[in-house]
């Protein structure tokens, strides 16, 4: 029997906790379709995935991928499962805003423990624990980015990065406030009390992708947000931290395959 335990609903972003209750005995269904776009972080237990003629198998700190529309079926090997998830379940809108064309990239049902999946994780875990809501959804756009072609995986180049974890999350919420202001490597590498070549490594290392790749990723998705809620495109541009409005077109053009005027049509 499995449990399903709400943490979170947003108007984006659902979080449950899945676990199966104590002592009671559970059997695996033969099949199940997937039916949302999650991302699933394991938290404790083990168990096998299996399809078409592949398989997985899942151990704590590894992350499930999941997309709507796939055949699965799953695998315990105890008759009283002990595995516990922490599940985020994202809206197509999101997903569009967020990853815009790269949402359709077919990611790999398993990302194997590392330092990126663990930063997600504890990112996600401590904005729950804050109970805001906009920590709360600012970790979950950090956790979507595993549904494109990511870098979670790559094996760590830095020993001791994890000593800069707080740092290092408190310098993506601060950009994700900041969007409109003229933010250097310089200055968040000051915030951080580090060289900008240190941070810039750092960084990096746990969040999977270099500085300025995350506030520009970050800024494209504040735009797409602001253009589906209406907004003229000069104003999107603005807003997001992209004066100049024909980079900015050509950026976003680049990113979602349509030109911003267009995208909430």
């Amino acid at each position: 029997m499995n449990r399903a335990i709400p943490i979170f609903k947003g108007k984006s972003v659902g979080i449950e906790r899945f676990d199966h209750p104590k002592d009671r005995w559970h059997q695996d269904p033969k099949s199940e379709t997937t039916e949302q776009t999650v991302v699933t972080f394991i938290e404790r237990g083990t168990f096998e995935l299996m399809e078409d003629r592949n398989s997985w198998l899942f151990s704590p700190g590894d992350v499930l991928v999941s997309s709507p529309g796939l055949r699965r079926r799953y695998r315990h090997f105890e008759s009283c499962p002990e595995d516990v998830c922490l599940s985020v379940t994202f809206s197509p809108e999101l997903l569009d805003d967020a990853l815009g064309k790269l949402s359709k990239h077919v990611t790999p049902p398993k990302v194997r423990s590392g330092v990126a999946s663990n930063f997600a994780f504890r990112w996600l875990i401590e904005a729950l624990a804050s109970k805001s809501n906009l920590e709360i959804e600012s970790a979950a756009f950090h956790s979507a980015t595993v549904l494109g072609p990511h870098r979670w995986e790559r094996p760590p180049r830095l020993s001791g990065v994890g000593t800069h974890t707080r740092k290092i999350r408190a310098v993506c919420s601060s950009m994700l406030d900041r969007l409109e202001e003229n933010l250097s490597l310089s200055l968040l590498a000051a915030e951080t009390g580090m060289s900008p070549f240190y941070f810039a490594r750092v960084f990096s290392e746990l969040v999977g992708e270099p500085p300025h790749r995350y506030l520009v990723r970050a800024r494209l998705r504040h735009a797409a947000r602001l253009l589906r809620a209406g907004a003229l495109v000069t104003e999107a541009a603005i807003k997001s931290g992209f004066p100049d409005v024909n980079h900015f077109s050509k950026t976003f053009h680049r990113r979602y395959g349509v030109v911003p005027s267009r995208y909430s049509s």
